[in-house]
């Protein structure tokens, strides 16, 4: 049995969604559906809150933007949540979190997916899964969904104290449970669609910073054991990654020219480096298109 916990500012959507997991979930559940609208709250706070009302011990912390694809995806999800070590589970994760300050998706050979992205008005699937497992043992999560068992929330919990908006909560507590010996895990056999692209700021940039603040004594963190050659593979990607998204997201205060050429002095032989510098080209030329078409 679940325990569906929505912090919503759109009723029509949180509405679509109950219908969604009515059609599909499979097994009986409550959905506890918080109106944050015109309040303060954090996300971190809200989830606490609602958590602390559930009946059932499968908790579900889902985005209102979300659909289930998969039929009688809570027996699934319930079964695992319920093993002794399972931390997390969610959609889309990454096998390494990094010390340097980068989002849960570190580089792409390290992410792990399963499920539909709506963007540009049409659905583009998400689905790496290179061993061809039911579920993949993560370090981060996507907050689209975070399911867990209430023991894991009751252990770890949402940081309200520090996370007081609306960013990093899902980073957040996958970190926490990673650190605490339980094992996050990106499902493979239930499919979900997505139907934003998130919030990209110098606000989430901000919180990205107080986060691994935080965690610096802890990190990076990995679910796989890692050569040293490995490792530094994961920071050298991992750091362009980072740079490219920033850029993608116009967040150029952050990532400038000067940051890309850092990097490319000390990377000059990897093509990724000189690929850094063609994508800022090619993201502040984006940039100033929109700012002229506005």
């Amino acid at each position: 049995m679940l325990s569906i916990i929505v912090c919503s500012i759109d009723p029509q959507k949180a509405a679509s969604l109950r219908k969604n997991v009515e059609a599909t979930a499979g097994v009986p559940f409550e959905m506890i559906v918080v109106d944050n609208r015109g309040t303060n709250k954090g996300i971190c706070r809200v989830y606490n809150e609602a958590a602390a009302q559930a009946r059932y011990d499968t908790l579900c912390f889902l985005h209102e933007d979300i659909e289930f694809l998969t039929e009688g995806w809570g027996t699934i999800i319930a079964a695992k949540a319920a093993e002794e070590q399972c931390g997390v589970i969610g959609f889309a994760g990454s096998t390494v979190k990094l010390r340097r300050t980068t989002a849960w998706n570190t580089a792409k050979r390290y992410m792990r997916c399963n499920y539909v992205q709506y963007m540009r008005g049409g659905d583009h699937p998400k689905r790496v899964n290179p061993l061809g497992e039911e579920f993949s043992r993560v370090v981060t999560l996507d907050g689209m969904a975070l399911c867990m068992h209430r023991r894991v929330w009751q252990r770890v919990g949402f940081d309200e104290q520090r996370l007081t908006g609306f960013h990093c909560y899902d980073l957040d507590i996958t970190i926490a449970a990673a650190s605490e010996g339980l094992a996050n895990y990106v499902c493979h056999t239930v499919l979900i669609e997505h139907f934003s692209t998130g919030a990209y700021s110098a606000g989430w940039y901000e919180a990205m910073e107080q986060l691994h603040d935080k965690w610096r004594e802890r990190l990076p963190l990995y679910a796989f054991e890692a050569s040293a050659t490995e490792r530094e593979r994961a920071e050298r990607e991992g750091e362009a990654e980072a740079m490219r998204i920033l850029m993608q997201k116009g967040l150029f205060d952050v990532c400038g020219h000067s940051e890309v050429i850092d990097y490319l002095r000390r990377h000059p032989w990897r093509i990724g480096a000189w690929r850094l510098l063609f994508q800022y080209h090619k993201y502040k030329l984006r940039a100033a298109r929109r700012a002229h078409s506005q």
